[in-house]
Formats: structure tokens, sequence, C-alpha cells
């Protein structure tokens, strides 16, 4: 083989790696069950406090996981402003996994508020909670 040719291996097998092959990854996370999902985000959950937001265009869910034991889903939406709207009464009231659905005790639930605060002050679209208003 020539030069060029393995030059245009390379880079082909660079692209393959750098887009192709995460857009077929979102994708199927996409498409998995709510549970698998779940799952998913617990095994790749680095540290104790982790944040996963599955968007699907101008709604989606923002996942807490908290110990790689225990979730909290946020819904949102963007509203006209950009910002992201959970859209969940009481977002803190109880887990969304495990299964049993415990509520959240006085600590976990500031330590939950906390950790969201957090995370919004990190990221680059504000945070806001819904008042029944969609």
């Amino acid at each position: 083989m020539e030069a060029y040719q393995i030059i245009i291996l390379v880079c082909c097998a660079v692209l393959l790696g750098i887009f192709v092959l995460p857009a077929v990854n979102r994708f199927q996370f996409r498409r998995m069950p709510y549970d698998q999902q779940v799952l998913a985000i617990m095994k790749q959950a680095k540290g104790l406090v982790y944040f996963k937001n599955v968007s699907h265009g101008r709604s989606g869910s923002l996942f807490y996981v908290k110990n790689k034991r225990k979730i909290l889903v946020y819904p949102w939406y963007l509203d006209e402003n950009g910002r992201m709207v959970i859209d969940s009464p009481d977002p803190f009231e109880k887990w969304d996994y495990p299964e049993e659905h415990p509520p959240l005790d006085a600590d976990e639930r500031e330590q939950a508020q906390k950790e969201l605060e957090n995370y919004a002050r990190s990221s680059h679209i504000k945070i806001v909670f819904a008042r029944g208003e969609k």
C-alpha cells in the first residue's frame, strides 16, 4: 500500500469513531425502553453524583443519579426564552428508581436541590421550575 492509501484509511477510521458510532449509540439509547435506559445510565454514572440529559428535541428528561443506586428524573421542556423548565409539581418528592419509589428524606431532598443548583450553574442553559404554566 502506498502512503496516501494508508492516510485515507486512517482518516476514515477516525471519522467513523468520532461521528458515526456515537450518533448510532445515541439513537439506540433513545429507542430503548425506559427501564433499560435507567440501567444504562446507572452503569455510566461516574462518582457519587451524576447527571445525564436525554433530549427529544424541545423536551426531555434530566436524570440525577446518586451513588449509582437511586435516580430522580426531572422531565423538562424548553420555553420561548430557551430556558429548561422542569415540568413537575414536586420533583424532589420520591425516587424514580428503585421501583418501590421511596420518598426522599429531608437530607436527601436538600442534597438533591443543592446538586441541581450546582448543575444549573455549570450548564449553559438556565434551569427553572414550572409553576402551573405551559
